[in-house]
């Protein structure tokens, strides 16, 4: 089954970590990160979009890509244009900078969608995680509010009445080392994202990867189709 809800993509960042490639292309394994990404979201949701910068970057990839409206090339400008876009009132968004997704508990969160909520976010010992989050599209005259001035944080437009928090302890009913928010922001953590995948045998929860190598090649890249 898959829920009448756009499932985002954000893969417009700067990558001023990250030098070279985009993060988004990095192998683990035989397969991009995001291509790992956008295999789950085709599962489970009924309409894709990833928002990029530069989109000549895919060309001859088979997906829906939209840009920035508002050109801040920050994650909400990037959610506000994967929320102006979707066909559904609800999406939920992610980085493709997460090779560790779990459907399970994708699914969860989005089932926790219902009236008056605008924001339904999992609460990670760390905090808030609001890029793993759903987001309704009622959030847009909020966020073109804070864009407008300069207000680049994402929580900033979270309304308390409007948001549902889900707590760890649901959390880790689904993914108890809550890998799902492990992101990848720098050459280090590519390479224990890659470690963490051969210390179990090559499969997280929700997403597998290609079994040939688990240091994977930058090189080469499959397309989406």
């Amino acid at each position: 089954m898959r829920f009448d809800c756009t499932g985002v993509i954000l893969a417009g960042g700067l990558n001023r970590r990250f030098p070279g490639r985009k993060k988004a292309f990095r192998m683990i394994g035989n397969t991009m990160i995001i291509e790992g990404i956008y295999e789950i979201f085709v599962e489970l949701f009924k309409e894709v979009i990833i928002v990029v910068n530069e989109p000549q970057e895919f060309a001859g990839w088979n997906m829906t890509l939209v840009t920035d409206i508002i050109p801040s090339r920050c994650a909400l400008a990037g959610i506000h244009a994967g929320l102006f876009y979707a066909s559904f009132p609800y999406a939920y968004v992610t980085a493709c900078d997460t090779p560790f997704l779990n459907p399970e508990l994708i699914q969860h969160i989005v089932g926790k969608i219902q009236p008056g909520c605008d924001v339904i976010v999992p609460r990670t010992p760390d905090g808030l995680e609001p890029l793993s989050a759903v987001y309704s599209k009622r959030c847009i005259p909020r966020i073109e509010e804070n864009l407008e001035n300069n207000i680049f944080m994402i929580k900033k437009i979270f309304r308390k009445k409007k948001v549902k928090e889900i707590p760890v302890d649901e959390l880790q009913n689904f993914d108890p080392e809550m890998r799902f928010s492990f992101n990848i922001n720098t050459p280090e953590d590519l390479e224990i994202a890659r470690q963490m995948m051969a210390e179990t045998k090559k499969t997280a929860r929700g997403v597998t990867y290609g079994d040939d190598s688990i240091t994977g090649s930058d090189e080469t890249a499959p397309g989406v189709s």
